[in-house]
Parts: C-alpha cells; structure tokens; sequence
C-alpha cells in the first residue's frame, strides 16, 4: 500500500519536475550540475525503490512498496550519506562532520485485512506520523555514526530511539557501498500498541508488551552513479526483534522474529534554483 510518506514523496517529485526547464538552464553543456558553486540553487535528488518488507512490524509475510528517494542540499554544503531506512531530516547546523536538525518519518497503518490469520482479534492501528531529531557524527570520512529520537503524533504514539553506524566504503568514483548495525529502543506505549495482545487472542491470556531494546540488526546499501545525473541503488536489511516484541504471541504463534527488507531503484540529481 503506497503511504502518506511516498505520496508526499510523488507530489514533491511532480512540483520538483515541473521546474525542470528552470532546473536544466543550471546545467553546463556536458550535463554537469554545479555541485559545490557558491550560487543560490539547491542540488536535488529524486527517484524511488521498488521495495519488499514486512507487512507490519512483526509479520511473517511481506508486501511489495514503493520507497521514495528525496534529498536536497545548498550548492556548497556538504552532501551527506542518505540511505532508504533513514527518517527523513533537515539539517538546522552543520559543520564539516558533523550535524543535527529537525527529522520526521512514517508507518503506514496496520489492519486486519492485512492478515487476518494473524490479527484476528486485535486492533486496527492507524497511519503514524512520527516527529523528533536526529544528529550524526563521522569521527573519520568513512565512518558515520547517527542517532535519531522520534515520537509518534497519530497512530502509534510511542517513542522510539535508532542508533545507526554505517562504514563506507568507496572503490572508485562511480561505486558507493554502506553497512553497519542497527539498534532500535522503544517505550512501553510503541510496544504496546504492536505487540501487545488481548485476552483469549489465539486462547491465551492477555500479553502486555513493555519497552526496552525492540530490535537489533544489519543493514547495507549499494549505488552506482551512470553519470552525474543517474544512479542506481540498492539495499537490503535485516532486523531480529529482542525483548517484549519478540515474546509477544503475535510474533512467536503467527510471525516471525526476523524482519527483513530490500529493495532496488534509481535516482535522479538535478539543480533546482530559487
């Protein structure tokens, strides 16, 4: 199902598009962008991944979707390493290895139509938008290390913390390639509204899920730049949950401790000026 965030994503694309004849005057004869000019443009990327994931958290079964690829940056400043499972951020201060800013991200809801063998007897959850911060430090060019703090304001309205570090690794000027662990901390009400279970759910006593370490895992990524306009990306990931997610009935009886996902797609890179 094509969420709130990959419409947004579609929209953004649609409006970015119909400035392309703006766009393409930045352009130098040989399809060049001005990356790193001091002039009053943004360099945009756009594009999107054909995706397989869970079809909600703790499910074995998964879905098809499509994954939206949308990064900006001011002619002159530092392009920074974005990646598929990043929530989406906006740098506020920026040094030359270092940042923070605002950042926001999206679950798309879960019903029970979606798995009726599994969900039966639980809860709809609505759409979540998740809202907080997030900041990330390279102690060396080739090692990122990220930490982001999000809250959900619809849904559900629990908390949760990802620790991310990632090592980068750049062979020549066309390939990039990324992995690096995964840590994810939730609170008692984000547990809750997933894993928790009612009374008689599959004839069992009622199970209420508690907060503390929700998953661990690896994840990685690969892209090629066809020229300085086109890419081509990649990503695969994997995540075993930990703790009350994984106790839960709903994950030990109708799904599955390891999460996994990935995806292929393409990117665009252009100027946009303002």
């Amino acid at each position: 199902m094509v969420g709130l965030k990959q419409a947004a994503a579609c929209v953004a694309f649609l409006g970015l598009a119909a400035s392309g004849a703006q766009a393409s005057d930045l352009f130098s004869a040989d399809g060049g962008y001005k990356d790193g000019a001091a002039a009053p443009y943004w360099v945009v990327t756009v594009g999107g991944y054909a995706a397989v994931e869970p079809s909600f958290p703790g499910s074995k079964e998964t879905d098809f979707t499509f994954r939206p690829i949308f990064d900006f940056y001011r002619a002159g400043e530092n392009e920074w390493l974005s990646l598929p499972n990043d929530s989406f951020g906006f740098t506020l201060y920026q040094t030359s290895n270092f940042r923070f800013g605002v950042a926001g991200n999206y679950i798309d809801e879960r019903n029970v139509s979606d798995d009726r063998r599994a969900l039966n007897g639980l809860q709809d959850i609505d759409y979540t938008i998740q809202l907080g911060g997030f900041a990330e430090y390279y102690p060396v060019p080739f090692i990122r290390t990220r930490i982001e703090v999000l809250q959900g304001i619809t849904g559900a309205e629990g908390f949760e913390a990802n620790l991310i570090a990632d090592f980068i690794y750049r062979p020549t000027a066309q390939w990039q390639f990324t992995v690096g662990p995964r840590l994810k901390f939730v609170d008692g009400q984000y547990n809750s509204e997933f894993f928790s279970t009612p009374t008689n759910y599959l004839g069992l006593a009622a199970y209420n899920a508690d907060g503390g370490l929700n998953s661990w895992g690896v994840s990685s990524s690969a892209r090629y730049d066809v020229n300085e306009r086109w890419s081509i990306r990649g990503f695969a990931e994997w995540n075993r949950l930990e703790g009350d997610a994984a106790d839960s009935p709903l994950v030990k009886l109708r799904g599955d401790e390891n999460q996994w996902q990935a995806g292929i797609g393409a990117a665009y890179k252009f100027n946009f000026a303002y």
